[in-house]
């Protein structure tokens, strides 16, 4: 059985996700965008990934992917493309609309993100950073 701390961890941890998700979200919507669309731009600004890279870093199934791709393709945000070394494998790459529309997001979150943290000392900032990093190594597995 879990004690205390782990309870009050895992539940603090799950809050935090939770808000940081609804941010996610608030921010995305306005946009036109859902969240795992804004996921999606996020990851094909730096990445241009396969859908199957894609559904690894959505951990979604590459079926979903399909239809997130169709979706964005249909309002002018990426393409596909064949990869340059594997030409039986797509990649999805940002058109300049998807760019723009990617930065935008990107801005509002980042935005929402500090302004809700603008109270924080830097020695603060630093052991969230320091902390979220280390959880995030060891969510990994």
């Amino acid at each position: 059985m879990a004690s205390t701390s782990e309870d009050e961890l895992i539940e603090t941890i799950v809050g935090f996700f939770r808000e940081t998700d609804g941010l996610f979200s608030a921010t995305s919507r306005p946009l036109g965008l859902t969240p795992q669309q804004a996921q999606m731009l996020c990851f094909t600004q730096h990445l241009q990934p396969s859908f199957g890279e894609l559904a690894g870093l959505l951990h979604c199934d590459k079926t979903n992917i399909t239809g997130l791709v169709d979706r964005l393709e249909k309002r002018g945000l990426v393409i596909r493309q064949p990869d340059a070394q594997d030409r039986r494998m797509t990649r999805v790459h940002l058109t300049s609309e998807g760019e723009e529309l990617t930065k935008r997001f990107q801005h509002a979150f980042n935005s929402a993100l500090t302004s809700r943290l603008r109270d924080w000392t830097a020695a603060d900032r630093k052991d969230l950073l320091r902390l979220l990093q280390s959880a995030t190594t060891a969510l990994r597995g």
